[in-house]
């Protein structure tokens, strides 16, 4: 393309005075230079909080990102296979389980979200999302840490119609397997499995049967019925007359 555009600033040589022409080569250099110019995409985790409920922390950051870009923040804890003596982050066998995730916009280069990542389990004991299944809370030996990762991607924001994506640029920028690019920030806490009750919660009729409820309860309207309909009689039926009649 730049190819292309040279040569024709090179035919508007021999047209236009040689001043026009410098004046066009000047325009093309402060162009490219600006594109290269942008600065470093900056995301920061700046606070995790505890609240005064049990299991639910702030999360508050910090950017140089368009206002109302989307920033993908997540409560993630490594797992291991409960034989394994220790966490190996290089193991194939290390998996995680996502605590919590929300999406939140950046306004004045600053973002804070909540995050949730106890759940309350059928008999009232808060738990994490991966203790819900009984084979993998016997299997899987968790990590004494959370991770809170804050991540930006491009390619999930809005088109460019509705806001100016910048081009990523700076140490932060990763790109994933599929060549996306992205920038992420982490941090990591020591923060204890989910403990004590609350009131069970109750059960819905899709919560029983795979969903079918209790079917002993539903009704079923049965068509038949063993009560015989009217007779309804006009001048022209030709229904067999009943005793009253015989007598008129």
């Amino acid at each position: 393309m730049l190819t292309h555009l040279y040569q024709f600033i090179l035919q508007k040589i021999k047209i236009f005075p040689r001043m026009t022409a410098y004046g066009l080569l000047l325009l093309l250099c402060v162009s490219c230079s600006q594109r290269s110019s942008l600065p470093n995409v900056e995301l920061n985790i700046n606070k995790v909080k505890a609240t005064s409920r049990p299991g639910v922390y702030n999360v508050a950051g910090s950017t140089n990102l368009p206002d109302d870009s989307q920033i993908v923040v997540t409560a993630v804890r490594y797992l291991r296979l409960a034989q394994e003596r220790s966490l190996n982050p290089n193991s194939s066998t290390n998996t995680y389980s996502i605590l919590a995730r929300q999406s939140v916009p950046v306004s004045a280069g600053k973002w804070q979200t909540t995050l949730n990542f106890w759940q309350v389990a059928p008999d009232g004991r808060f738990q994490e999302a991966w203790q819900m299944e009984a084979a993998l809370q016997n299997s899987l030996q968790p990590a004494t840490t959370v991770s809170f990762i804050a991540t930006y991607k491009p390619s999930s924001q809005l088109t460019a119609t509705q806001q100016q994506i910048p081009e990523l640029q700076g140490k932060l920028v990763r790109f994933s397997n599929d060549g996306e690019e992205y920038v992420q920030a982490s941090q990591t806490l020591l923060i204890a499995l989910a403990s004590g009750k609350t009131t069970p919660p109750s059960i819905q009729p899709e919560d029983i049967n795979g969903g079918w409820g209790n079917r002993a309860e539903l009704r079923v309207d049965n068509p038949s019925s063993t009560t015989r309909p009217k007779v309804i009689r006009t001048i022209q039926s030709n229904a067999p007359l009943s005793g009253s009649e015989y007598l008129r």
